[in-house]
């Protein structure tokens, strides 16, 4: 390729890479060679290796690679802990400016549920029917037979919405008749949460010691993470 073609074809690639992140949608090697390449597919691995470099440089986000069912496919995971002191340290190193995003009530609503979703599949053993996650899900206000009133449509946001994005695994048990669907966490969950998460989230929820969920708390400490203390009144 051309020198200034090859600059171009990099920077369509990584302006691609961050719009697709930003709708949560896992990014397809097709798609990329189909969009973006075009004609120059061959140039696919240099410069899939040059925009992942640049994106952990500047952005402080990894560039990873999906695998089993989403296998050729990319998601990109933020490695920068961007809390609200961070943000201020960096404010005063480099003298930016940095305003606090200001999430919808909805987008924020589906990632509390993202949450509830992955924490009931990490208790259950990792992977939990979906008629015993919708029975839980009702206990806890979401009944997935109407709409919802934040949700709308909660099953189909769960099995299709969270799916396609690559947070869970919606699959059906082989050779069962009637069909029986199990859930499990999805390539980019595995990427972007931990089960340290899921357990601290659970602990405080019920506002009990992570220990006491015995295997569970096993799992965290094979991760090599500390789990936190929940502090009871």
């Amino acid at each position: 390729m051309d020198p200034d073609d090859l600059e171009k074809r990099f920077h369509d690639l990584v302006q691609y890479l961050l719009i697709m992140d930003q709708k949560k949608l896992p990014i397809k090697k097709l798609d990329i060679n189909k969009h973006i390449l075009k004609e120059n597919r061959g140039a696919f691995p240099v410069l899939m290796k040059k925009a992942g470099d640049a994106l952990l440089e500047v952005f402080g986000i990894e560039l990873v690679q999906l695998e089993d069912r989403l296998k050729g496919t990319y998601i990109l995971v933020n490695r920068v802990d961007t809390d609200t002191e961070d943000l201020e340290n960096q404010d005063r190193q480099t003298g930016q400016e940095f305003t606090p995003v200001e999430w919808p009530e909805e987008d924020d609503a589906k990632t509390g549920l993202l949450m509830v979703i992955l924490s009931l599949i990490f208790m259950n053993g990792q992977v939990m029917l979906d008629s015993y996650m919708w029975h839980t899900l009702k206990k806890l206000g979401i009944d997935t037979d109407f709409n919802h009133e934040v949700f709308g449509d909660a099953k189909k946001l769960i099995t299709q919405e969270f799916y396609r994005q690559g947070y869970v695994e919606y699959t059906r048990q082989q050779n069962s008749d009637p069909p029986v669907f199990e859930f499990r966490w999805g390539q980019r969950a595995k990427q972007e949460i931990s089960r340290k998460n899921c357990l601290d989230f659970v602990s405080q929820l019920y506002g009990r010691e992570p220990e006491k969920w015995t295997s569970q708390y096993q799992a965290v400490l094979d991760e090599g993470e500390v789990v936190a203390t929940t502090s009871q009144e």
